[in-house]
């Protein structure tokens, strides 16, 4: 590699690290220096999120940006879900090499997946999609509203974006639709994107089956895009 390449890695909403984990041991695995801030209220206390905004949320990975990118020849910024929405943000203030969003929303919630996950529920008996939604409904409501801020301010800024762009949508996502990455490939304003979709993984697609190709196409990318 030509100078030293690091890696901003942004997890989702009302998430956490965790959720980019295995993507994040990965990209270290074989070379690259990487971070994963941890947004502000989200500390697993979903409790922690009332009084907290989107404008904190991305001061807070922009605070990780700054101090890690000192140190870096080049910079990558991967967002998760929201921390897609977090990394347009990021990219009309700092100049990155390579953007690449996952799963990132534009049209949330798809549900005929949702029905389709609770079905499979009901013949499984194992009930974990069901836990998944009892779990996402307790999300407090401050919190949703700044989502969505964050998402309608967001929607107006692809544009700006101008370095290499690689969007990862599975098609088994329940949370975002499938058509968001239409969306986002249609406004980008770069000139090198790609899009691909993963058939066989669910929304936290860093810990699903198709992790391994994902992380293939996505180190793949950054080599090409952004070693030179």
């Amino acid at each position: 590699m030509n100078g030293k390449i690091g890696c901003l890695l942004i997890h989702g909403f009302a998430g956490g690290v965790h959720e980019v984990a295995p993507l994040r041991d990965y990209l270290e695995e074989r070379g690259f220096e990487v971070v994963c801030p941890e947004l502000k209220g989200h500390t697993g206390n979903r409790k922690d999120l009332i009084g907290t905004n989107y404008k904190e949320w991305i001061a807070s990975a922009e605070e990780v940006l700054v101090r890690a990118s000192s140190g870096w020849d080049k910079v990558v910024i991967i967002g998760f879900s929201m921390g897609g929405l977090i990394g347009i943000n990021l990219l009309t203030r700092h100049k990155a090499a390579a953007f690449i969003s996952l799963c990132m929303p534009v049209v949330h919630w798809d549900i005929k997946r949702v029905f389709l996950n609770l079905l499979e529920d009901f013949k499984s008996r194992t009930f974990e999609n069901l836990r998944h939604y009892m779990k996402s409904a307790v999300i407090p409501v401050p919190a949703l509203l700044n989502f969505k801020v964050l998402l309608g301010k967001t929607k107006k800024l692809m544009k700006v974006v101008s370095c290499p762009v690689f969007i990862a949508q599975a098609l088994k996502d329940d949370t975002v639709h499938h058509k968001s990455a239409e969306f986002i490939y249609s406004q980008i304003g770069s000139q090198m994107k790609e899009i691909k979709y993963y058939k066989n993984s669910g929304h936290v697609i860093c810990q699903s089956p198709d992790g391994a190709e994902l992380f293939r196409d996505v180190e793949e990318f950054i080599r090409k895009a952004v070693v030179k």
